[in-house]
């Protein structure tokens, strides 16, 4: 296993001697005790990734005898969604004006709102229930769904990314949003109930999908009918992209208790007043079923300002 500096626990390490595993560190900022250590440059890639290649090989060998337990479980998965995709696929339905089939269906109601998963899993969390809960329950409000990083893998695993799922897990609008997009792609059918816009860095993806909303509308993102959740964060990095989204002027959700809401200041700073700041604030929820509906609630709130009904 090769890692570098994202979200890597040094526990890790004993973990993988459990399994024969050897883990390689490419990151001077990231040396773990007990891994093998690889500096990673870009004008040595090549030779490094061999000499990584090298280690796997002769670790393999130490591990032929040990026996392995692969659940023999396949999800189809249709992922890889930039904006520029998007935007690309959008103008199969208007060549001229690639944002009006977003922008209309948003209006009339078929999309209520959309919402962006990211962050991370977390062990004080069921693997994967927050994200799952949430998003089905919004899909099948009609919320359009998209998702990054380790939300991107939780609701991948749960079949969201499979296109043969949008009967199932979508509402009618975003069912027939989803296949007039895939069929006029040629396609044969719909694209997947969640859009997946790449890693957890890929973030800003979805606030340029934003801006280009808004530009198109001309209002700011903190007017749009636009939530977010973090519905199982641990890591630092978490932190960051939470208040990116909301000083973007989201509402954004965390489904696990922050150290931080000891002091009822901060928690009502988070949660209340820097929304007369940037518009966006945080949701604190711990219950999955009540995180749907206040994200559902703040759409709602959004779209009722712009005088949608």
């Amino acid at each position: 296993m090769v890692v570098d500096y994202q979200c890597i626990m040094p526990s890790l390490v004993t973990v993988a001697e459990c399994m024969g595993t050897t883990i390689v560190t490419t990151m001077d900022i990231c040396k773990i005790s007990g891994a093998t250590h690889v500096d990673f440059s870009e004008e040595a890639a090549s030779e490094k990734a061999r000499e990584v290649i090298g280690i796997a090989i002769k670790n393999f060998s130490k591990r032929a005898k040990r026996t392995v337990d692969i659940p023999d479980i396949k999800t189809p998965v249709v992922a890889g969604f930039s904006v520029e995709a998007i935007v690309a696929a959008l103008s199969r339905l208007d060549a001229k004006d690639p944002l009006k089939p977003l922008i209309d269906n948003i209006k009339v109601g078929n999309i209520r709102g959309v919402c962006l998963f990211a962050g991370c899993n977390n062990v004080k969390v069921p693997q994967d229930r927050n994200f799952t809960v949430i998003a089905q329950k919004l899909l099948k409000e009609n919320v359009l769904v998209v998702a990054t990083g380790c939300g991107a893998g939780a609701l991948m695993r749960h079949g969201f990314m499979n296109p043969a799922n949008v009967d199932e897990l979508c509402g009618d609008g975003p069912k027939a949003v989803l296949t007039a997009i895939g069929e006029a792609n040629n396609l044969g059918g719909p694209l997947p109930p969640v859009l997946h816009m790449g890693s957890c860095v890929d973030n800003s993806r979805a606030v340029a999908l934003c801006v280009a909303v808004a530009n198109y509308l001309g209002v700011d993102t903190d007017k749009l009918p636009v939530v977010a959740s973090a519905a199982e964060a641990v890591s630092e990095k978490a932190v960051s992209i939470g208040a990116y989204a909301v000083a973007a002027g989201l509402p954004t959700h965390v489904g696990v208790m922050l150290p931080v809401l000891g002091s009822p200041l901060v928690t009502q700073v988070l949660t209340e007043k820097v929304k007369d700041l940037t518009g966006g604030y945080f949701i604190v929820d711990l219950d999955p079923d009540s995180s749907a509906d206040k994200l559902l609630d703040a759409i709602d709130a959004r779209r009722a300002g712009l005088g949608l009904g």
